[in-house]
């Protein structure tokens, strides 16, 4: 199968509307952030007060901003730290993709499985009153799950061609 009846695959589709999805979550968490620090500089700086909850609410939204964008990069071609790329020939690197991305789906499941468990015990632990801070951990397990998911959308749609750039 060509790279041009690949990109329009059902888990080629699939994976486009992840990553847009994923994208323009990132993109609210992120303006939500800027505007919520705007509004604290504000509130402190000619009202002499602060918005409840804002600082915490900041640093989760970094961390969605963080772990959602981590989940983009995968589609957008992660970064690799593996100097054998380099020494081997393109079909070699054709023949590991897949292997390598089993692997990657096995790992970031087993993340996704103990991020559930983690996340779930702080949630029943928890006061009533601070559910909204446990609640925003749901990102640790939805980002692991992601990556998951797009890694096993790769093992399926295949390896790249080097000159594709989505």
């Amino acid at each position: 199968m060509n790279n041009h009846a690949r990109k329009y695959s059902l888990p080629s589709r699939i994976e486009q509307s992840l990553t847009r999805a994923e994208t323009l979550a990132a993109s609210a968490c992120l303006v939500a952030m800027l505007v919520l620090s705007l509004l604290e500089i504000g509130a402190r700086n000619f009202f002499h007060s602060g918005i409840p909850g804002a600082s915490t609410l900041i640093q989760y939204l970094v961390l969605w901003v963080s772990f959602l964008g981590a989940v983009v990069a995968v589609r957008e071609r992660h970064i690799k730290i593996d100097i054998a790329t380099h020494l081997i020939s393109e079909a070699w690197r054709n023949r590991l993709e897949r292997p390598i991305f089993i692997f990657c789906t096995l790992v970031c499941g087993t993340l996704f499985w103990h991020a559930v468990r983690f996340w779930h015990d702080e949630w029943l632990n928890v006061s009533s009153d601070d559910k909204w801070i446990a609640a925003m951990g749901i990102i640790f397990p939805v980002s692991f799950c992601l990556l998951s998911l797009h890694f096993a959308l790769r093992v399926i749609i295949g390896p790249r061609s080097a000159r594709r750039v989505k």
